[in-house]
């Protein structure tokens, strides 16, 4: 366990009193797409000068910490935030039974209430979404690294919590309460409420006060709760009743069961006394280890030994074990063979009956109370003892210290404590901090490799809890699992590169580029693009791959070029043709040698149009002029490469035949176009109006790959130079910086890094050494350009910033109804969160 970084609030000598403020615990949470959303508390004086707390809900991502976007906020107490499994939604719970759903929208700071649910007064302590049906297992134990996706990645079967007609999962989400209710609310796949229930857990209410719930694959929804000397099991089954008439939405019949409950165990306890014995067991948390697995069941247990004293026992830390015991236990529903006569001896030929129990398989003791418990949502490489990556607990005590400890053994592997010591190994001393700081709510990220944990002043804290000389052989294989799981998930992997070291980058990512360039043709060309940004995300962390992150990040911007002009349907097509277009005969006459051998631009086209229908090749006139920014783009960078590799022979995007190639691609289907539309034309600034600077650029492109991956010929040099007479080209800012924890990591710097709420970029930002190519003679770069749209904004103009790097990108596009606009309307080419340049917030006061 390693911590990264730590967040803090802004304090002055005048807010002494901040850790009042958090008096009922803080909350956080974290999705798959490394988005956080957590509680801050301050306070504003009302209008008769009294102080009154304010509860805010931000989010911010992961590697931006320093700038947290408000959501909502309210003199309400937050007590629980849930994100949906893809965390496009996100579920607010305040007191007095008010729950809030938001919706993302295109930016990180763009959320919305879709739905608010009332129900009065109820003190609710868990929620969470339906599942969805979808689960995406990995499998480790039995397969190659080397071996394709199809073998590593099944989709397992998984029923979903509520399915309506045709048997296709409906949205919604349901609760629990400490007064013995169950919730319920069930919703349209537009957003819409379909219906709300309470249920009753059991025959009568009761008094909990701790709940926990689990997603079974059988659609069921497993419920355990504590009452004084009991955990109580139950299991929920959800269904719509189609109504008679028809037409009409069914009702929803909510089914409760009672499961096989139990009472907290430990041997050579006294459980049962003659003497009032109320407060003997204490549950402070439950929690089932994965959210699929009703079987496994976390139990955080405070224990008051009575009757004659037992032996006194120590933790593994040597610290002596006082009359009250706190420890964590694992608890696994198995199945028990009891015999029938238990009273009588049983026959040794006797058969019994079969039934489950919970059974204690390991426990872990500590030395002060447990507060709460935190795992990932799932354990993903599961295998055979001392082949998998271990699937790591945490818990966080009374005494300010986080423990991460090995569910299958209930093992302390390593642990962080506040004032200022570590148990992973590592002597060294730790910044000390304030000694009035525990911690309240732990986070795992989805991989399991990385934990957010939250104090009592409203400070947070990044860990990392496995690096390579914890897992030994394993670390490289079991790291290249998880980043295709990723890939083929949609799960974004930021937390997986900030615990692998910079050494390692660059075989990790020529592995996963052997693996990825033996699938069938269909499945690279879906995944091409996002593989590429996960390339470029990964160089970007070493500092000496830099150039190979700018090819990377080049790759894929021209890549989702390409296909978007691939993916274009012809003015002819109708139902019956849908998917037909040219990009099967555009791709075959590319890559052919008649091709390569014609230079002249205008011949090529006619040698195509000769191959295929004209009709074909005409496109929607208004598709045409939206893609004209990217049209510039390409022309722009390819007059870029070939001027600058007039001045170097061996400049390395002039040797990037897949950056040529996709060039070339784009300037001939573009001029196919301009036939059509001559408003689809790049612009540029011609020295003299006697030459097509457009055929030239497609020239020297066609002959320069005919080189590749050889070395161009002095003529092709020349004819390059000649090129600098008859237009003047740009200077393009190839190189954009990342910013926020990777560019602190890219820097070396010294771990652990301390930031503060609504900070300045200060030193958050670097080049790492690596500049623009200086072009003699260009035009100078302009400032503020937007990358992915190919538009310079103007310094008053509203722009949104990515978390990830230094790109920006203009507020006024992505709402409109343009594939390209859509595509990258709440994610920069990088995968960073387009948000608004925040503004800083209020100092918790």
């Amino acid at each position: 366990m390693e911590l990264l970084y730590t967040v803090s609030e802004k304090r002055g000598s005048d807010e002494a009193h901040l850790s009042s403020l958090y008096g009922d615990g803080g909350v956080c949470t974290i999705s798959s797409k490394s988005v956080v959303a957590f509680t801050r508390t301050s306070t504003r004086q009302d209008n008769y000068r009294h102080r009154i707390p304010i509860y805010t809900v931000c989010v911010m991502d992961l590697n931006c910490p320093y700038e947290p976007h408000v959501i909502v906020e309210s003199a309400s107490h937050v007590s629980s935030l849930v994100f949906s499994s893809d965390g496009s939604q996100l579920l607010v719970v305040r007191s007095m039974g008010t729950v809030q759903l938001f919706s993302k929208g295109a930016g990180l700071h763009d959320w919305s209430v879709t739905h608010t649910c009332d129900w009065g007064g109820e003190d609710i302590l868990h929620i969470n979404f339906f599942h969805g049906g979808i689960r995406t297992c990995l499998h480790a134990s039995d397969v190659k690294v080397h071996a394709l996706y199809t073998e590593k990645f099944s989709a397992q079967p998984h029923k979903p919590s509520l399915v309506d007609h045709g048997q296709c999962a409906v949205n919604g989400f349901f609760a629990v309460t400490a007064s013995g209710l169950l919730l319920v609310c069930a919703m349209t796949h537009e957003g819409n409420v379909m219906t709300e229930q309470k249920v009753v857990l059991g025959h009568t209410r009761d008094n909990f006060t701790v709940a926990t719930a689990a997603l079974a694959p059988s659609g069921h929804i497993h419920i355990a709760t504590w009452k004084p000397e009991m955990i109580k099991c139950w299991r929920i089954e959800l269904k719509m009743i189609e109504e008679d008439s028809g037409g009409g939405r069914g009702e929803l019949k909510v089914k409760v069961q009672a499961a096989q409950s139990f009472c907290p165990f430990r041997s050579g306890m006294a459980w049962h006394n003659t003497q009032k014995n109320e407060g003997l067991v204490q549950v402070t948390c439950l929690r089932y280890t994965e959210m699929e697995d009703p079987n496994s069941l976390l139990v955080a247990l405070t224990v008051s030994q009575v009757g004659e004293s037992v032996q006194p026992q120590q933790t593994p830390n040597g610290t002596p074990i006082s009359s009250v015991l706190h420890m964590v236990q694992r608890y696994q529903l198995q199945e028990q063979v009891k015999p029938l006569l238990k009273l009588f001896k049983p026959m040794a030929e006797s058969t019994g009956v079969t039934t489950k129990e919970w059974v204690c398989v390991g426990e872990w003791v500590s030395s002060s109370s447990v507060i709460t418990l935190g795992t990932a949502p799932r354990h993903l490489l599961p295998g055979p003892p001392g082949a998998q990556l271990p699937f790591i607990i945490t818990a966080a005590t009374a005494d300010s210290s986080i423990y991460a400890i090995n569910r299958d053994s209930m093992q302390q592997m390593s642990y962080h404590n506040l004032q200022g010591s570590r148990g992973n190994g590592d002597d060294q001393p730790v910044k000390r901090v304030a000694t009035d700081r525990r911690m309240v709510c732990l986070s795992h990220t989805w991989s399991g490799f990385s934990l957010l944990a939250m104090d009592s002043t409203g400070g947070l804290h990044f860990f990392t809890l496995m690096r390579p000389a914890d897992v030994g052989p394993q670390w490289a294989i079991s790291v290249i699992l998880l980043l295709e799981f990723a890939l083929v998930s949609s799960n974004d992997w930021w937390d997986l590169l900030v615990s692998t070291p910079p050494s390692s980058i660059h075989t990790l990512t020529d592995r996963l580029t052997d693996t990825f360039l033996q699938h069938s043709p269909p499945i690279i060309q879906h995944l091409h693009t996002r593989f590429l940004v996960m390339k470029t995300s990964m160089l970007r962390l070493a500092g000496s791959q830099q150039q190979k992150a700018i090819e990377a990040r080049l790759q894929a911007q021209l890549t989702a070029i390409q296909q978007l002009f691939r993916s274009l349907r012809p003015v002819t097509c109708d139902l019956v043709t849908a998917e037909k277009n040219i990009s099967a005969s555009l791709q075959a006459f590319q890559d052919s040698r008649p091709s390569l051998d014609t230079l002249d631009i205008e011949k090529a086209l006619d040698l195509f149009c000769s191959s295929v229908n004209i009709k074909d090749c005409q496109v929607d006139p208004g598709l045409l002029q939206n893609l004209q920014p990217l049209l510039q783009f390409a022309a722009d960078l390819a007059l870029f490469i070939l001027f600058m590799l007039a001045q170097n022979s061996k400049f390395e995007l002039a040797r990037d035949g897949k950056i040529v190639l996709s060039l070339r691609e784009i300037l001939f289907v573009s001029r196919l176009w301009h036939r059509q539309n001559k408003l689809v034309l790049p612009q540029m600034f011609h020295k003299t109006q006697s030459v097509d600077v457009w055929a030239q650029i497609y020239k020297l492109l066609t002959r320069l790959a005919q080189f590749l991956p050889g070395e161009p010929d002095s003529s092709l040099i020349d004819e390059c130079l000649l090129l600098e007479t008859q237009v003047v080209c740009r200077e393009l800012p190839l190189h954009i910086p990342p910013r926020g924890v990777i560019a602190d990591m890219a820097s070396s710097a010294a771990t652990p890094i301390s930031y503060e709420f609504g900070q300045s970029e200060g030193n958050h930002v670097t080049n790492n050494g690596t500049q623009a190519c200086i072009l003699e003679g260009a035009l100078p770069p302009l400032q503020q350009l937007d990358p992915l749209h190919y538009h310079y904004l103007a310094a008053q103009e509203p722009k949104f910033s990515c978390t990830r790097c230094c790109s920006v990108r203009g507020s006024w596009w992505g709402e409109g109804e343009t594939v390209w606009e859509q595509q990258w309307a709440s994610n920069c080419i990088c995968t960073g969160h387009w948000a608004h340049c925040p503004v800083a917030p209020t100092k918790a006061a």
